[in-house]
């Protein structure tokens, strides 16, 4: 489905597996993290699996599913260090640049709209160098409620301007693409955030597989 871009005027990209390769963070919290908590803690991996999944399932669409202080304080774990050491795993999905130059260059406004701990925040620009695009880096730890909550967008418009009829979201999680569209913004998804998984079909919003073919009819 191509966008009626004559009346989008911002357009606000999610940040993990919308720009960024969703590869990076499934590797983080279902491997790396599991396997120091297990070393930490004397355990095998087995048990790792088993006692911190019943852990992020409790937390999962809620701010503290995002928050590295909150994870770090309840497991006992330095996850900033963590998350250091294995920032060379960080990639941008393809054609990244090719697309938010385009839109630069077509005089949109462009917003990074993320769910990202600021710690993680601060990692994955500095690795990217893709903060120089944005005119708002907007931290949902910032606004106080995570994306997927309809109080976010209620909250972001009292402290940010922007016109929802004339603003796109680009995000590659359908229950905060839901949010958003029920706030009254335009919405696309993300088909295969994870390079390493397939993509994904029966999706209940539009989705590209390839950033650079939001542009057509640009």
């Amino acid at each position: 489905m191509s966008i009626a871009w004559n009346q989008i005027e911002t357009v606000m990209f999610d940040m993990d597996g919308t720009l960024l390769d969703l590869a990076f963070d499934n590797f983080f919290w279902r491997e790396a993290l599991p396997q120091a908590w297990a070393d930490q803690n004397n355990h095998p991996i087995e048990q790792a699996a088993q006692t911190l999944q019943p852990q992020f399932q409790q937390e999962e669409g809620s701010l503290n599913w995002y928050s590295l202080s909150f994870w770090s304080q309840t497991l006992g774990m330095d996850l900033a260090t963590l998350k250091h050491r294995h920032k060379d795993r960080i990639a941008l999905r393809a054609g990244v640049h090719d697309t938010l130059q385009a839109l630069q260059q077509a005089g949109k406004t462009l917003w990074l709209v993320t769910n990202a701990h600021p710690l993680v925040l601060d990692i994955k620009l500095e690795k990217t160098h893709l903060a120089g695009y944005f005119s708002e880096v907007i931290c949902s730890h910032e606004i106080g409620f995570a994306k997927e909550q309809a109080e976010f967008w209620t909250s972001m418009q009292t402290q940010y301007d922007f016109v929802p009829e004339s603003s796109l979201l680009i995000d590659d999680s359908e229950p905060v693409l839901h949010a958003a569209n029920a706030f009254g913004l335009h919405v696309q998804g993300i088909r295969q955030p994870d390079s390493l998984l397939p993509p994904r079909f029966n999706l209940h919003y539009p989705a590209v597989d390839h950033l650079t073919d939001l542009l057509k009819n640009l």
